[in-house]
């Protein structure tokens, strides 16, 4: 009798029940799916941190960046001449500079306004906010009159590329 139970459990083992098999099949895809997972996750982790030479790389390009927004808010001059208004000489010379930022492929033309208007009160410092407009995008600008001089500095105003990105300050000359 023996012998006939072993060969009925070897039989059910080699040819097991249709539900055991369905347990089977699930079991053998939750333990694979399992493992691809715990593969993902340790080979995800050491990737997700920056290594040096990537932060070391973001640096410099931040440093090489304000540079540039440096160089392209750099501050303008020009004399007021006599006899010409304070708003109109102003609105000149921004358009001179936005025309020649143009030309040089720094702004994108072509060139449509320049708008200047007074900020605070006439002291011997003046304070101007001045948008130029090229291309349908306005490019704002700071500038300054000095009276005892009789001399506009100006400054083109980058914003930062992203919200909440640091603003790289423009010069304390474009400032009252």
């Amino acid at each position: 009798m023996r012998n006939s139970s072993l060969g009925r459990l070897i039989l059910a083992t080699r040819h097991p029940p249709l539900w055991a098999r369905w347990l089977l099949t699930i079991f053998a895809f939750a333990v694979a799916t399992l493992a691809v997972v715990v593969f993902v996750h340790d080979h995800s982790e050491g990737t997700s941190a920056p290594t040096k030479s990537e932060r070391e790389a973001e640096v410099e390009a931040n440093r090489e960046g304000n540079v540039v927004i440096e160089e392209d808010q750099a501050p303008h001059t020009a004399r007021l001449d006599a006899g010409v208004a304070t708003l109109t000489a102003l609105e000149r010379s921004i358009s001179g500079d936005a025309r020649g930022r143009i030309q040089a492929g720094n702004l994108t033309g072509p060139f449509q306004s320049v708008h200047c208007e007074a900020k605070g009160a006439a002291n011997a410092s003046r304070a101007f906010r001045c948008t130029v407009h090229a291309a349908g995008v306005a490019y704002p600008y700071l500038a300054v009159l000095d009276e005892h001089t009789r001399q506009f500095t100006w400054c083109k105003v980058d914003p930062p590329p992203v919200s909440g990105a640091p603003e790289v300050p423009v010069s304390p000359r474009c400032r009252p």
